[in-house]
């Protein structure tokens, strides 16, 4: 509980500090994309190359634990935005950023540490892989998805679309990172220094945001179209996992309880980056962030408990 407490304090304190900042008067809501803007072309892209190049994916390679954590990133996303447009009536682009909220977790900040206090030392390596599938698989597939969606909707052609989606910061990060990850290739350290300075700036850049995008809202307000997704992302996703990793794909029962614990993760802030970019479904973003982050303190505390034996 310690941790979680640690942990999520400094979420909150954030938030607050954006939402505090707006309405005191010292920053104006005008800020709000100009920061979102910070995150998505420069911390983020620093944050994905840093993380994937600091783990040699071929020492920590396990299909098995892949096959069965990316499944259930797909299958969350599947439902949640079937639920989204049955419900709710999304479109396309709006039922897949709601399947990108129920499936992004904040695995790096809380998952790791979480995990190897949990379950010792030998944790970080499927925790520091289900890191690395949810930056590939989820930023990419979110972008691929959104962009194609939004080339549908203005009428681009084939050329212009190919064009955004090799320029997008987001699929070129993951691919250096991917490259310097399979080839496990060092990079000079002023370099690491300072994608890591950036990529340090994201989630407390990201945090603030949220805040200022709150004020003035009604939070109460926003719980009720985030409950699908959060939902979807404390008991759906862990669930799949759960039963993939026993019954479909098994692995080390080490490897199943922190796979299963890191799809428990509440969202991550990354995934309100991607909305405020692409417009769509902030308020859910927003809300699901804060609500998974306030529950997660009770669900965590709980599936540790119940995967430890006490």
């Amino acid at each position: 509980m310690e941790i979680l407490l640690t942990a999520v304090f400094p979420a909150f304190a954030l938030i607050a500090i954006g939402y505090g900042s707006v309405r005191l008067k010292i920053l104006g809501p005008a800020i709000f994309p100009a920061l979102n803007s910070f995150v998505y072309y420069v911390a983020m892209p620093a944050l994905l190359i840093a993380s994937l190049a600091g783990v040699p994916a071929a020492e920590i390679i396990n299909w098995n634990f892949i096959a069965a954590f990316s499944i259930g990133i797909a299958i969350t996303w599947v439902l949640t935005g079937l639920a989204g447009r049955f419900f709710f009536k999304d479109d396309l682009a709006g039922s897949s950023m709601r399947g990108v909220i129920a499936s992004y977790g904040n695995n790096g900040y809380l998952g790791i540490p979480l995990a190897v206090t949990a379950f010792g030392a030998p944790a970080m390596v499927p925790a520091s892989l289900s890191v690395l599938i949810n930056s590939v698989f989820i930023m990419t597939g979110a972008v691929l998805i959104l962009e194609f969606t939004r080339a549908r909707e203005t009428g681009s052609t084939v050329f212009n679309i190919a064009k955004v989606l090799c320029t997008n910061p987001l699929l070129l990060a993951v691919a250096t990172g991917l490259v310097l990850s399979l080839n496990s290739a060092a990079l000079p350290v002023s370099i690491e220094r300072l994608l890591n300075l950036l990529g340090q700036a994201a989630a407390p850049s990201a945090l603030v945001a949220i805040g200022l995008f709150l004020a003035g809202r009604s939070v109460v307000g926003l719980l009720a179209s985030a409950a699908v997704s959060s939902l979807a992302k404390l008991a759906l996703f862990p669930l799949v996992v759960w039963l993939l990793t026993i019954y479909v794909f098994p692995v080390d029962p080490l490897w199943a309880v922190v796979a299963v614990l890191m799809a428990g993760m509440p969202v991550g802030a990354n995934a309100f980056v991607i909305a405020g970019h692409y417009g769509l479904r902030l308020d859910d973003a927003s809300a699901a962030i804060v609500v998974t982050t306030a529950i997660s303190l009770v669900s965590l505390s709980l599936m540790i408990i119940l995967m430890t034996g006490g």
